[in-house]
């Protein structure tokens, strides 16, 4: 994740965490080796105008043009007053860059804080500003000047590669502006060689916003120009969470938190809604939905399957018959009972396709798939006391309680990918 840290994260930013959070928690589970980052851009031009913003807010000043004009950023400056003696007598261009500092960690604070709510972690926040000063991005920089790659024009410096599959339609590839600042395209140059190079990642998965379409073709011909395999950078584009009221921007302070779509429909539902829509899929969140205790929700439906098998286990277990070591399968043969255990079967091979196409939304329509089973095979119990788990023959109770058990670990497995929770009674 790389969202600026210029302010807390709505509900768009929220898609993208479990999104990156779910396909990690995937990786692992089918035994890949899963760093997680957070990329903290600190020196781009947001960043300093969100220091800019807490200047002005220090001195009771409205914000420049494009800053920051959130509740927030008011709440900022008087805790840098607080913590930052002697800040505000400071001239700008000197208190800035302390401000922005200042400011950005606390917000990683606010922000780390909304994460562990989601059940997102990360194991490193990179800053940008680290980048610079182990002098990664100046020497993708040279590099791509002794390649060629890098051209002078009206007093900048252009990225204009000579590597196969660039097109010059595509849009702005400034590397250093006129007035000798970079761009944080030159700040994502050093990412490269830090991420390929010098910590030689076999592969980087990064989660965009959909915005970002027209970057890509410019970070991979960035690649190529730097000797690193194109390939061995995804890239998931991200698209856009729409609630039915309200327009979210981070500079004016409308916006709605993930905090806030987490207080109205619970973390669960929150993870399981986001997950249904593949990324490049517009989505309009149904908070009614998400909160109804229905079998129309599907994350209810889902979680009340794991219920219901929990409580025939335990049923079972309180009727203290004596049961065979071992379940005789041969006896699960009745279509509904058959139809659970194919489900399950399909498991290893839907968890592998999901891994290696990056592809979690295969997950919630799995998980609903094995519900609606589950349902019908507890119906048929209620329909038919014959049909129960627990029946007068044990060898029967037995073989069907394997077939519970099988299906509530398979549930709670494919759940806990999602990092939502399973829950035992409902």
């Amino acid at each position: 994740m790389s969202v600026n840290p210029t302010g807390p994260l709505h509900i768009g930013h929220g898609r993208g965490a479990i999104l990156g959070d779910t396909l990690c928690r995937l990786l692992e589970f089918t035994a890949h080796k899963v760093a997680r980052e957070y990329y903290v851009n600190d020196r781009n031009t947001q960043a300093r105008r969100f220091g800019a913003s807490v200047y002005s807010r220090l001195h009771g000043d409205e914000p420049p043009e494009g800053g920051y004009t959130g509740a927030y950023v008011t709440e900022l400056a008087e805790e840098a007053r607080r913590d930052l003696p002697g800040i505000e007598s400071r001239p700008e261009e000197e208190a800035e860059p302390v401000l922005r500092r200042y400011a950005i960690e606390r917000m990683i604070e606010r922000l780390t804080a909304s994460l562990d709510r989601l059940r997102v972690r990360y194991d490193l926040w990179l800053w940008e500003s680290t980048l610079w000063n182990q002098g990664l991005p100046q020497r993708a920089i040279e590099l791509l000047r002794q390649g060629g790659h890098l051209k002078e024009r009206d007093g900048a410096l252009w990225f204009a590669p000579a590597v196969p599959g660039w097109e010059e339609s595509d849009e702005d590839r400034v590397v250093i502006r006129s007035n000798g600042e970079p761009t944080y395209f030159a700040s994502d140059l050093g990412y490269l060689l830090d991420k390929f190079v010098a910590r030689n990642f076999h592969r980087g998965v990064v989660v965009w916003g959909a915005d970002h379409h027209g970057y890509i073709p410019r970070i991979k011909g960035a690649m190529a120009a730097l000797g690193i395999d194109p390939d061995r950078l995804v890239v998931i584009l991200n698209q856009l969470v729409n609630l039915k009221d309200g327009r979210m921007s981070k500079r004016q302070g409308r916006f709605v938190t993930v905090d806030e779509l987490a207080d109205m429909v619970g973390v669960d539902a929150l993870r399981y809604f986001y997950l249904m829509r593949s990324p490049e899929a517009m989505m309009e969140f149904d908070l009614q939905l998400a909160v109804a205790q229905s079998s129309e929700n599907p994350v209810y439906y889902a979680q009340y399957a794991h219920a219901r098998l929990f409580n025939v286990e335990r049923t079972a277990a309180e009727t203290h018959v004596r049961l065979p070591d071992r379940p005789n399968l041969d006896l699960i043969d009745q279509p509904w009972e058959l139809a659970v255990a194919r489900q399950i079967a399909f498991w290893p091979e839907s968890v592998e396709t999901a891994a290696s196409l990056l592809e979690p939304h295969r997950l919630p329509y799995y998980v609903h798939e094995l519900a609606d089973r589950v349902h019908a095979f507890y119906h048929a119990g209620n329909d038919q006391p014959a049909n129960r788990v627990v029946v007068p023959d044990p060898e029967v109770t037995r073989a069907r309680l394997e077939l519970c058990r099988a299906a509530r670990n398979t549930l709670r497995i494919a759940l806990g990918l999602m990092g939502v929770s399973a829950p035992e009674r409902m």
